[in-house]
């Protein structure tokens, strides 16, 4: 197995590889899949890699670059002021034939050593459904923190999670477990907790 780059030459088997693994999920409401013109974006911008097996593109990861200007920043769910120090976590796709091989988490953590080698960044971000397990789990094994759950993209539950390169999380306190699935008190409490680890059932929350 290979990480390399990617670039445009790349940009046919990259959109093969999203059809295919979204036409494989059963609840396609987990993935939001990206048009050929986010996708040349987000090549520019140079953050996306990919897993490549015998010749053949089998996933990827990426970030991307916001404008400070964007609609639904999200800087602005968790009172983020320098919106130039932030980049998104993005999406990845993982074709069926090698799931359960660690390949999102294994990129993840390339890209977040490319994006600290860059220097222009302090601030990961990105946003994930609650019902998404895999993707809470990789998002807790990199780092990153729970700081708000709300609604985003036209009404759609999403937790905020938060990744800062230089200043890690220091919890204090006892913590609150709560399980994945009880949306309520995150939507109710997210401004006073930060989610801290998950089990795989619960999240364990400290105040803030």
């Amino acid at each position: 197995m290979d990480f390399k780059t990617l670039h445009l030459g790349d940009l046919p088997e990259l959109l093969f590889l999203q059809n295919k693994v979204y036409e494989s999920l059963e609840d396609k409401e987990v993935l939001q899949t990206l048009t050929e013109r986010e996708f040349k974006e987000i090549i520019a911008q140079g953050f996306i890699i990919g897993a490549v097996d015998d010749g053949e593109l089998v996933a990827s990861r990426s970030m991307y670059i916001p404008t400070p200007d964007e609609e639904e920043h999200l800087a602005d769910d968790v009172g983020i002021k320098d919106k130039k120090s932030v980049i998104y976590s993005e999406i990845s796709f993982i074709a069926p034939s090698h799931r359960g091989e660690g390949l999102q988490t294994r990129m993840g953590r390339q890209l977040i050593e490319m994006v600290r080698a860059d220097g222009r960044f302090q601030d990961v971000l990105t946003t994930v459904m609650p019902e998404n397990v895999p993707s809470l789990k990789d998002k807790f094994r990199l780092g990153f923190k729970i700081r708000k759950t709300t609604y985003k993209y036209n009404g759609k539950k999403r937790h905020v999670m938060h990744l800062n390169l230089s200043q890690p999380y220091v919890r204090s306190g006892e913590a609150t477990w709560v399980h994945y699935t009880d949306t309520d008190w995150m939507l109710e409490n997210g401004d006073d907790y930060v989610g801290n680890a998950f089990d795989g059932e619960y999240i364990s929350y400290y105040r803030k």
